[in-house]
């Protein structure tokens, strides 16, 4: 039966578990009391090395018991048939022989039989569930198929410039304004997301590979045609860790678009996601896809020079990042740059920032040796 159900979506979890009751139980008791309850089923025999379970000295090895004790089995019921032939030709033309040669079954069905699934009269609420559930359907595959917009597209509705006509969601974008500006700014956008989200949470859809502080998910925002990346995370990783990314972005601003993605703003959902391996999601950062993780990808030359020249960028802005492995900085094709990505580790530079860029353009002289003598140029 569970292979023939269809797997529960994300609004029937959140439906259901918000009425769910919630137990205290203490296993240790618990363990106790089903221990003992197995002892008293299936004491152990004299010729075998029982060690109690309740014990210290508990072994992790299971020991089968030679002589398991078998349950009885209940004497089968035969339900009485008109024939014991099974399938037979004669039987099936019996029981077709009843039916009138019209074909229809309703109007001559005996007295207490069960009529067929074509027979049973729909309701109006099940033609408006089922009218519902073909128009989710629509709308997941809508935006599991719908492509991501880019950095340049994000950058100008983060600046209030243009348009990108490279983006492949830009005639969505000119359906709802003009030819020319964004129809809306980041922050619309952030706030729509959040309330088609609010309104059905399957509309998050998750993809790539999850990371140890967020998993990616694709966010499409309606009627605009803008999709985006969530970095969704728990409350727990949330408070302690990923929320500070939202300032470090504010702080990377100038480097939005070139050396880290498009940020856009932050969301904190009203229902959860349930991601299996991830936890249950509760929070996003919202900012544009990056790319391809460079871990996959053959260190040329010029992928060597643009991860160094981003890395020049953030710490120009007094960010020094912690964490720069190969699955945090992303190659974007768009742009030919290197985008870095997951700042949670992240360290702070105080310094001012003309003494900061002097310490990235300083060269590493080697140490004067002892008693060498400076060349004076006159």
């Amino acid at each position: 039966m569970s292979f023939c159900s269809q797997p529960r979506s994300q609004e029937w979890r959140n439906e259901y578990c918000r009425d769910l009751k919630v137990w205290i139980t203490q296993f240790d008791g618990l363990r106790e009391t089903v221990c003992s309850r197995e002892l008293q089923q299936n004491p152990p025999s004299d010729d075998t090395n029982y060690v109690s379970p309740i014990s210290p000295a508990t072994s992790s090895e299971f020991q089968e018991s030679l002589s398991p004790v078998e349950s009885p089995r209940a004497p089968v019921r035969r339900v009485p048939t008109g024939s014991q032939g099974g399938c037979a030709p004669s039987d099936l033309g019996d029981h077709t022989g009843s039916v009138d040669s019209s074909g229809s079954e309703a109007d001559y069905a005996a007295p207490g039989r069960k009529r067929g699934f074509s027979q049973v009269e729909v309701s109006p609420s099940q033609r408006l569930s089922r009218r519902n559930k073909r128009d989710n359907q629509r709308d997941i595959s809508q935006r599991q198929q719908a492509e991501f917009c880019t950095q340049r597209c994000l950058l100008g509705l983060q600046n209030g410039g243009s348009l990108d006509d490279s983006c492949p969601n830009a005639r969505i974008h000119q359906r709802s304004g003009d030819e020319v500006q964004h129809p809306i700014n980041a922050a619309k956008l952030v706030s729509c997301l959040k309330q088609q989200i609010d309104e059905k949470i399957d509309r998050c859809i998750p993809f790539g590979t999850r990371g140890s502080y967020g998993a990616p998910f694709k966010l499409t925002c309606f009627p605009y045609g803008y999709t985006v990346v969530g970095k969704g995370t728990t409350s727990g990783l949330w408070r302690q860790h990923v929320s500070r990314e939202a300032d470090i972005y504010q702080i990377l601003r100038k480097a939005q678009g070139s050396a880290v993605p498009v940020f856009l703003g932050k969301i904190d959902l009203a229902k959860i996601y349930f991601l299996h391996g991830a936890g249950q999601i509760r929070h996003m950062l919202v900012m544009g896809w990056a790319g391809e993780s460079t871990a996959k990808l053959e260190q040329t030359a010029e992928l060597r020079r643009e991860i160094k020249r981003s890395k020049k960028t953030i710490r120009a802005l007094g960010v020094r990042h912690s964490d720069l492995r190969p699955d945090n900085i992303l190659w974007n094709a768009e742009l030919g740059r290197a985008l870095i990505i997951d700042f949670h580790r992240c360290e702070l530079d105080c310094r001012p920032a003309t003494e900061r860029s002097r310490s990235l353009k300083r060269p590493q002289h080697k140490a004067q040796m002892p008693g060498a003598k400076r060349v004076r140029v006159i």
